[in-house]
């Protein structure tokens, strides 16, 4: 169990009831994967937002926020019309990053999903990360981390990876940034698997790697490789990675 309540009590924490509506199942009546990025991703926003760190806020400053690496822990998956809450909050910040925290519970804290994601600031001229001080980042007051922060390392040796099929980035794509969103990625890593596979199967673990930047009219090629018991996924922008995905079920 996590004490949310208590939790909810630290400035630097955004908490928010939510209800697994039939935007955020899959073909199996239970939250989706990426639909649980997505409300894992809401909340990061909104809990930046609440701090006076939003995107919004940092362009003033010359800079602008990107999630680099994310990684989730499935310990059940809610069916629709389920109640569960959302918890964030920034913690192992450093000179140039920070990692978001977030658990999905049920309403009195039993853990549903347990998530980090990886964020740092970059400047608007040059792309380069920008020190944390530079946008007044809160850099002390964060409670305990959730999970550790260590994220793997793919073993491109290893994985002999398969090309599964190729998608032109369209405007629906495209979020505020003119860039492709980054839960398309994650859509479109999903799509190496059947519907069945997808109705079927529980996750366990997620890891998601963002690469690089993806543009409207661009194709992308998506490929599959397993090993040791995961599934991984890549996409490339001609020869250029962009995104990489390992998921694991149970």
């Amino acid at each position: 169990m996590i004490d949310i309540y208590s939790l909810a009590k630290n400035p630097l924490v955004f908490q928010k009831p939510r209800t697994i509506t039939s935007a955020y199942i899959d073909v199996s009546g239970k939250m989706g994967i990426a639909q649980t990025v997505l409300m894992v991703q809401d909340n990061f926003t909104e809990n930046f937002g609440q701090i006076k760190q939003d995107n919004f806020l940092v362009k003033s400053k010359g800079g602008f926020w990107v999630i680099t690496k994310a990684k989730f822990k499935f310990l059940s998956r809610p069916f629709w019309r389920s109640k569960v809450v959302t918890t964030s909050f920034p913690a192992n910040t450093s000179l140039i990053r920070t990692v978001e925290n977030t658990a999905v519970t049920t309403v009195e804290g039993e853990p549903i999903v347990l998530a980090i994601q990886e964020a740092c600031c970059l400047s608007f001229d040059r792309h380069r990360p920008m020190k944390l001080s530079a946008v007044d980042f809160p850099m002390e007051g964060s409670p305990e981390p959730l999970m550790n922060d260590e994220f793997d390392k793919f073993n491109e040796i290893a994985l002999q990876y398969k090309e599964v099929y190729q998608q032109k980035i369209l405007p629906q794509h495209i979020d505020m940034s003119h860039h492709m969103n980054n839960i398309e990625y994650v859509k479109l890593a999903l799509n190496v698997f059947s519907t069945e596979d997808l109705e079927l199967c529980t996750p366990s673990e997620l890891e998601v790697h963002f690469l690089g930047e993806s543009l409207e009219g661009q194709t992308l090629r998506i490929f599959r490789a397993e090993h040791n018991g995961a599934t991984y996924m890549k996409i490339l922008e001609g020869e250029r990675a962009v995104f990489e995905m390992k998921m694991r079920m149970m």
